[in-house]
């Protein structure tokens, strides 16, 4: 009785806190991260008026021009060196406590590079710096605030949410992404601000933005039950796509590191490649928004589409391989629909499904998006809110299971993952030696882990640690081996550094 009289007041505080914190942060990072997105959808118009001229005078001054906005990318890089790619590892090295970025200089670098790469068509899109951004802000109030270290963390994760929530319009999805890429924890002290962060952020995108999804197209006759073995090699295919990708952009990001070449060289080759593709391949410039409305809207040669699939695809590895302000979300999405609809060509002469086209395309999304980023359940929600059609649950679901399947099978990782170790590599702060001491963490106690109601010689910490304290309450308690851990007590250990990865996923997992 009395353990349950002292956690109630402090679980509801502190939830109490974190729906105000929500709110603020829906609002305040939506508004941020919908504006990026007003401008990279502005920007399109100047691309397509610099590529409108097609003389060789005018070229050679595009080219200066988007040399001089590559020096400028990476004089921001420098700046900023935590504003390149798409963000995501960041925000998640921000949560893990591994980094700490400077939040001002952040935005600056985002918005301006982004921009300038979106201008010169580089490939890459809008929503991983949209998570960035709506992180950023979220850490801002949080210090305006004077939240502590745990609080901070979980406003920056629900930051992220408004973010992919405001650049998608999926709030369900930008909450399941968070909660599963960044935070990596469904404890209700995170998954509370979340989803009012999202929800609020999803509305400030419909307020200013108008209301309607993120595709124009939608899903009008449902691809039958019977034909679900075409949804099972489908997501066979879009998991090899999926594959592909990674292992390319892996490869490429390695090869300009082998060339040795400084930011400012690699920005330049990628702003080079960009002018070409621009003239010779216009189609390929950008996120790929317009190109996947393009062909939902009509039915193009085969050939066609496979030119698309692979221009995209090297294309997209060479802009994010270069470091550029941009991320990879909605060119993934573009490469899983054009998979779909050149699997929708071969089969439809046989099986005689035309008026099943959209469903391909929608289910190409999901599986190569679950290939890539090894989360199914994520990948089946956003595409679902962002063609606003719930009727293709089924198909959708076989997709995204067969392709995470043949990922997993290949032991292909996942690419933040992938990204996030590589980030960690380059700042050289991924592992630290023994002698370099010890280091002291805070967590929250979650009603969901296993060391909730045990005393503290009852657990199995991953590794040797001393609990320094236990706040409960507001009141300070100097633990001893017989005290019990409840839910929502804050607890400060201390660790050796090189084992705080694995302590922190011990504690932020939800199968503790």
């Amino acid at each position: 009785m009395k353990e349950d009289f002292i956690k109630k007041p402090k679980d509801n505080r502190l939830i109490l806190r974190m729906v105000f914190d929500g709110i603020l942060i829906g609002i305040i990072s939506g508004f941020f991260s919908v504006l990026y997105r007003y401008i990279i959808s502005k920007t399109n118009i100047v691309r397509e008026y610099i590529y409108s001229f097609k003389d060789i005078p005018h070229i050679i001054l595009f080219l200066f021009l988007f040399i001089l906005m590559a020096l400028i990318m990476a004089k921001l890089l420098k700046w900023a060196p935590l504003s390149g790619g798409s963000g995501i590892p960041q925000i998640r090295a921000e949560v893990l406590g591994r980094v700490s970025m400077d939040e001002n200089k952040t935005l600056i670098s985002k918005y301006i590079g982004g921009t300038l790469g979106n201008i010169a068509g580089l490939s890459l899109g809008r929503e991983g710096p949209s998570i960035q951004i709506g992180g950023a802000i979220a850490k801002k109030i949080a210090e305006i605030l004077k939240r502590d270290e745990i609080e901070t963390k979980y406003m920056i994760t629900a930051g992220s949410s408004a973010g992919l929530a405001a650049a998608f319009n999926a709030p369900l999805a930008g909450t399941l992404f968070s909660l599963e890429e960044i935070h990596k924890s469904f404890s209700h002290f995170v998954l509370v601000p979340c989803l009012i962060a999202s929800v609020i952020a999803n509305y400030i995108s419909f307020l200013l933005l108008g209301e309607e999804s993120a595709f124009s197209f939608s899903v009008k006759e449902t691809l039958p039950v019977k034909y679900i073995y075409i949804a099972i090699i489908l997501g066979i295919i879009t998991g090899l796509v999926g594959i592909l990708f990674n292992i390319g952009l892996v490869k490429t990001q390695k090869l300009y590191k082998k060339t040795k070449l400084n930011q400012s060289a690699r920005l330049i080759i990628a702003m080079v490649v960009a002018l070409f593709v621009g003239y010779n391949f216009h189609f390929a410039t950008g996120g790929g928004h317009e190109l996947i409305e393009s062909i939902s809207g009509e039915f193009y040669p085969i050939k066609f589409l496979l030119v698309v699939l692979v221009v995209k695809l090297i294309y997209t590895w060479i802009s994010y391989g270069s470091g550029a302000q941009g991320g990879i979300f909605l060119p993934v999405l573009v490469l899983g629909g054009v998979s779909g609809a050149i699997f929708f060509k071969l089969v439809s002469p046989v099986l005689n499904i035309e008026e099943y086209y959209i469903n391909f395309i929608i289910l190409g999304m999901a599986g190569v998006l679950t290939s890539v980023v090894r989360a199914p359940i994520m990948s089946i929600l956003l595409v679902t809110e962002m063609t606003g059609s719930f009727s293709h649950l089924i198909s959708l679901t076989a997709v995204s299971i067969v392709a995470f399947f043949i990922a997993e099978s290949f032991h292909n990782p996942p690419i933040y993952e992938t990204l996030f170790d590589g980030i960690m590599k380059n700042l050289k702060i991924k592992e630290v030696s023994e002698e370099e001491g010890y280091g002291i963490y805070k967590y929250i106690i979650s009603d969901i882990s296993k060391c909730t109601g045990k005393t503290l010689e009852e657990i199995e910490f991953p590794h040797h640690l001393i609990v320094a304290s236990i706040e409960r309450d507001g009141v300070e308690i100097v633990p001893t081996s017989k005290d019990k851990l409840l839910n929502g007590d804050k607890i400060t250990v201390i660790a050796k550094e090189k084992y705080q990865y694995n302590i922190d996923k011990y504690f932020k997992s939800e199968n503790l």
